[in-house]
């Protein structure tokens, strides 16, 4: 396990360099793992420059939906960014329209 950091080795204590490194690593097993695993974003082949930054931005704007769509749901932590695609889907296009027109939006 590595921490890239600048601060020299006598300035943490092994506690401390522990939970920074947790820190670190929980930006990527959070947003980045949603976008490389369900949003396929790895797999990406768009090149230009504009096209990275708009499919980028339409990415994390699901991925804020879903984790407002998740925190209204009854049991949280069992719903993933699968369940959401499902219930934003074909069927519910008008669910979904709403969800992301409305002030203040429930489902």
């Amino acid at each position: 396990m590595a921490l890239v950091t600048s601060l020299s080795p006598e300035t943490l204590s092994a506690t401390e360099w522990l939970q920074a490194n947790r820190q670190s690593w929980g930006i990527e097993s959070g947003l980045h793992q949603r976008l490389d695993v369900s949003l396929n974003e790895d797999r990406c082949r768009v090149r230009s420059t504009n096209g990275l930054w708009v499919t980028g931005m339409f990415r994390r704007l699901a991925n804020s939906l879903c984790m407002e769509w998740r925190r209204r749901q009854l049991k949280p932590q069992h719903k993933t960014t699968t369940d959401f695609h499902s219930a934003m889907g074909e069927n519910n296009i008008a669910k979904a329209i709403r969800f992301v027109t409305r002030k203040c939006p429930c489902l």
